[in-house]
Order: structure tokens, then sequence, then C-alpha cells
């Protein structure tokens, strides 16, 4: 069955998908939120193992990548992408995921030039990538879209679309006809429509305004909907976790933060997390009766902030409660745009934060908290990592010294029933190259 809806962009090949914020940058070598990187995967494809590339392992730390003749990216064009972000004047957000590349700290540190790093050219399409150390994840990285073989300077689109248009709450992006595996089925525009009001989401889904809902704000009012052909859900990394600056404070929350009660009023749009890599492991520990709580507070209220975006506002009110049940004062400040939030300098006592990993591999979410741990857990951590000892980590990453998992997020979405090829990876990022109407 299906949702009773106009359909009015088919018969004009357009597709109209729904954002609840704008991109804060569309460069895919910086762009660091999942807005930005959402769109961006539509425009720019990186190397994809058994798509448009082979990629063999010869040992442990020797890798060799042949990529496809007729792909927009070559050996050249991926060296220059991994050397711009091992300069430090890029202020690229993403060094330090390629500090397992040879010699890429030291040229990172300017101790080495850039010419050093361990990607050498076989040839015009094929190239060796020799590591520092073994990892297990090589192949898992060099998909991220951060490495797409870009000109770093031009930043030319070799994805299925390239951008036309970009207006405050509108971005347009068309066919890209020298896409290597360019079909001409392929939907003729892309449209990305801001809506910031979730209750209207349906409504312009109806009416034909938009043909896919956004898939990180898909209401629980709306989960009966799920029967219909038009609902879609996928595996997504989104992880909704809280900072805390008080260690006492940090206990309490995360022991008594009812997880499993908000997933059920929510209609499980979103399911309980007690570590940060989504592992399961016994929580034994964690739902024990709590201790008298026993923190001395200075008279000031204490600052919570977020980003008011569904579901974090019903998320934080619970927060609120547990607050309140200790007679704790508070104030909270709510950012509309996600910019505003990540952008602001205050430093709150509580924070909602939401996190993605930067490549599909656990070790990524690893990287991004293991500076908030004591240099003996860090040492634990690196050592069970290494030994894909995942119920230690599982117990090890249940909370960081300032980060509590709540939940992890799901991508849910109405999509037209004819539109076909609409795909979303596990970081939520798209693979348009097949987008066409039946």
């Amino acid at each position: 069955m299906k949702i009773e809806r106009i359909s009015k962009n088919r018969e004009v090949n357009r597709v109209y998908v729904e954002i609840d914020s704008m991109p804060i940058s569309l460069n895919p070598l910086l762009a660091n939120d999942y807005i930005s990187k959402f769109i961006l995967s539509a425009m720019y494809e990186p190397l994809i193992k058994d798509k448009n590339c082979s990629i063999q392992k010869l040992d442990d730390l020797t890798y060799i990548i042949e990529i496809h003749q007729d792909f927009l990216g070559d050996s050249l064009l991926f060296l220059k992408t991994i050397q711009f972000h091992l300069n430090k004047e890029n202020s690229s957000p993403y060094f330090k995921e390629l500090i397992c590349f040879k010699n890429a700290l030291a040229v990172y540190k300017k101790q080495l030039s850039p010419d050093q790093i361990g990607v050498s050219i076989v040839n015009h399409k094929t190239f060796k990538v020799t590591l520092e150390y073994k990892i297990d994840y090589l192949v898992e990285l060099i998909q991220s879209i951060f490495l797409a073989p870009v000109n770093t300077t031009t930043l030319t689109e070799n994805g299925p679309y390239k951008l036309f248009s970009h207006e405050p709450n509108h971005i347009v992006l068309i066919r890209n006809m020298d896409y290597f595996n360019f079909v001409d089925s392929l939907v003729a525009e892309v449209h990305f429509i801001l809506n910031t009001n979730i209750n209207n989401s349906l409504s312009l889904y109806e009416i034909g305004e938009i043909d896919i809902t956004c898939n990180t704000q898909f209401s629980h009012k709306n989960t009966h909907l799920m029967h219909f052909e038009d609902f879609c859900q996928s595996e997504l990394n989104l992880f909704f976790l809280l900072k805390v600056k008080n260690r006492s404070l940090l206990e309490f929350i995360y022991k008594e933060f009812p997880r499993e009660k908000i997933a059920k009023q929510l209609e499980s749009v979103v399911t309980p997390l007690y570590n940060l890599l989504d592992f399961q492991s016994d929580t034994g520990n964690i739902k024990g009766n709590v201790k008298d709580f026993d923190m001395l507070l200075a008279e000031e209220k204490l600052n919570i902030s977020f980003a008011n975006f569904y579901p974090n506002n019903l998320i934080i009110k619970e927060i609120e409660w547990l607050l309140t049940k200790k007679d704790i004062s508070f104030v909270r400040c709510s950012f509309e745009d996600f910019e505003s939030f990540l952008s602001t300098k205050e430093n709150p006592d509580i924070e909602l934060s939401l996190v993605m990993p930067t490549y599909a591999h656990y070790s990524s979410l690893i990287k991004t908290f293991i500076y908030d741990y004591s240099i003996e857990l860090q040492k634990e951590i690196i050592d069970a990592m290494n030994n894909n000892k995942l119920q230690k980590l599982a117990y090890l990453l249940c909370k960081t010294q300032h980060y509590i998992p709540l939940f992890k997020g799901k991508s849910m979405y109405l999509k037209e029933p004819s539109l076909k090829g609409f795909h979303m990876n596990e970081l939520g990022l798209l693979d348009l190259s097949k987008l066409t109407y039946l």
C-alpha cells in the first residue's frame, strides 16, 4: 500500500529531498558536518572497492590500488589529496586519520618533504600505499569522502551530480555527464530543500513538494506509516552523546538516564546506547542501584546547551527532569541551526552532541575519544583495538571522562515508491549513481 500523494516532480525528472539544516561547507576535503557530507556524497565519489577501483593487499603494510580507467580521478590526484590533509596550513580536520600512512606524521610536522609520504605512483591509474603500522581498516579509510581524488584547487566534481545553484534554503544539483558510470536514465536534477519544521514533513510529502523526507528527523508520531511502501529504514551510525563537565554528575546521569523508556516513547526511532561503539556488552554494572548523589555545586545554575532538532529537545527534557529531581538549578541554551551550535564559544556544563564516525570502522570513534581518557586507559584501549578484543573495548568505552552515550539513531524516511536507486550507507552518505524513475 502506498501513501496517497501528488507526484508532480516525476514528470519533469526531478527529485526534491528534504534537509533539516543547510550545509556548512561544500568542500569535500574540509566538510565536517553531516548535512554537508550528505550532499557532497552526490557530487564527489571517493575510491570504492569493486566499484571504481580494486584494492589488493600485498602484506600487512603494503597495498596496491588500481583505479578504473574511466573514473574521474587518478594516482596523482589521490597523492595530492593526501598531501593536502598533511599540510598543517590547510587546517584539515582529518589529518589524524592519515597518521597510519608511512612518514605521515613527519610530513605533517615538516620534518620530511610531502613527496616522502607512503603513497607512490606506479602509473596514471595505479598507486601503492605503504603503512607506518598494521591496520585492518585501510579499505574503509580510503573509501572516505574526504579522500576523494579531486583537484584540491578547482574541486571539480567526479560524482554522478554537480552543483548548479546554492541559495539560502535550496541547493540544486544536475547530472554530471562526465561521470564514469553515467546512464541516460539518471534523474536530471536533485533539489535539497530546507524544512526546519518537522511537523510539516508529511504534508509536504503528500502534496509533492518533497519526494524524500529527511532521514534524521522521522517523527515517532509517524511510525504508523512504517507499513507503507513509501517507508524506508536503514542503519545509521549517528550517536547521541552527552558531554558533562562534572564527573560526579556524569556518573549520576549515566546510570539514571532512562534510555529504554525514552526509546519506547519515541517508538524506536532511536535505540539505547551503553557504550561508544554500540557493541553488545554486559550492562549489569550500569543498571544496578545508584548510590546517593553527592556533589557540591556552586550557587549559579548549570548551563545546558543543544541544537534544537528532533529528537534532541525531547532528550534534553529528560535530562532536565533528572536535574530537577535532585534540586539542581539550570538554564537551557538551544540553537536553531547546527552551524551556530558548532561555532559557539560557550563552554556549557552539559551539552548534547551528535557524533558520526569519519569512516565505516569502529576505530574512527576510538580516535575521536581516545584523548578523553587517562594515559593508562589509552594504552589499554589501543591494546584492545590492536588485538580486536571487542568485549574489552565495549567495557572500556562505556563512557569517557566527559562523554556519556545515550542513543544511536536510524535512517528513517519516506520516499516516492517509483523512485529507484536512492541509496544510503551506514554513514548516511548517498549513492545516487543509478537514481531513476520507473
